[in-house]
């Protein structure tokens, strides 16, 4: 009758690893049995956690803009004004109108810097939901 016999998944692959590799992979899977059963799931196996792995994998694109130091500097200048502001502040137990709207107005400017840090996550993610295996 063979190995496939009467197995709803009848294509077998064999995966090498390391060492290193396999403690990684061992630790992951007690970590997700650890967390599925806080949940109140059942623990899987092996098999479960290597197909939900590969089912379930995602790719994160990061971009990042082509000079961080103009970002740094401009952060460094809010917090020096953001600094000054205290002090004055402290001193003289009153803030000045326009130090404030200064330093609104280059925050503004630095969330728009930041903003063009922009982190995209892309996730390939099985339509159909979680899987009967899970």
């Amino acid at each position: 009758m063979g190995w496939k016999g009467n197995r709803s998944r009848t294509i077998r692959k064999t995966v090498t690893f390391s060492e290193e590799e396999w403690r990684w992979v061992a630790d992951s899977l007690k970590v997700e049995n650890r967390q599925r059963i806080q949940a109140g799931l059942r623990p899987v196996g092996w098999m479960a956690f290597a197909r939900n792995r590969i089912r379930c994998a995602h790719r994160v694109n990061i971009t990042v803009p082509a000079n961080l130091h103009d970002v740094s500097a401009q952060l460094a200048r809010i917090g020096n004004n953001v600094n000054q502001i205290a002090r004055h502040a402290n001193t003289t137990r009153e803030t000045d109108l326009a130090m404030l709207s200064r330093v609104f107005d280059e925050l503004r400017q630095a969330e728009r810097l930041v903003a063009g840090l922009s982190i995209r996550v892309e996730a390939d993610v099985d339509p159909k939901g979680v899987p009967e295996w899970l």
